[in-house]
């Protein structure tokens, strides 16, 4: 499953500085105010969004999972944008004794309602989800999550 959308949209930028921005080149304020009423619309438990240097994190708990979503603004772009997601991952002790492990559908969910929410906004364009290998290279492009 792809866990990264890449898409194209002039919604989400701001027309100022945003609120706690920590890097004035990245931000996203606007887009994370949007897919947080978007998922919890879906009925997803979402924690208000939260500056990083790299743009907007989001925390979701699912069916007892941790789930991150970082997005923002793709560096040097003001209309272009990137989401991405993983399930955050438990904890030495509970590694060990394989409690906390993540099923291997957690995000299933949440893509498909990201997925479904970029594509109902009429302001987004060019929808492109693809998964990252360990190294970074961008891998397995395609215009839907699965």
């Amino acid at each position: 499953m792809r866990d990264h959308v890449r898409f194209q949209s002039g919604e989400f930028t701001p027309p100022n500085a945003e609120p706690g921005q920590i890097n004035t080149n990245r931000y996203g304020y606007l887009l994370a105010t949007w897919l947080t009423a978007r998922l919890k619309e879906r009925g997803f438990d979402v924690s208000a969004p939260a500056a990083e240097d790299w743009g907007w994190l989001l925390g979701i708990t699912s069916d007892g999972q941790s789930i991150i979503v970082g997005c923002g603004n793709v560096d040097g772009t003001s209309d272009e944008w990137l989401i991405w997601m993983q399930v955050d991952s438990p904890g030495v002790i509970s590694r060990l004794f394989k409690r906390g492990s993540p099923p291997p559908n957690a995000l299933y969910g949440i893509v498909a309602a990201i997925h479904g929410a970029l594509s109902a906004n009429g302001s987004v364009k060019d929808i492109e989800w693809f998964r990252v290998a360990s190294r970074g290279e961008e891998l397995d492009h395609a215009p839907t999550p699965i």
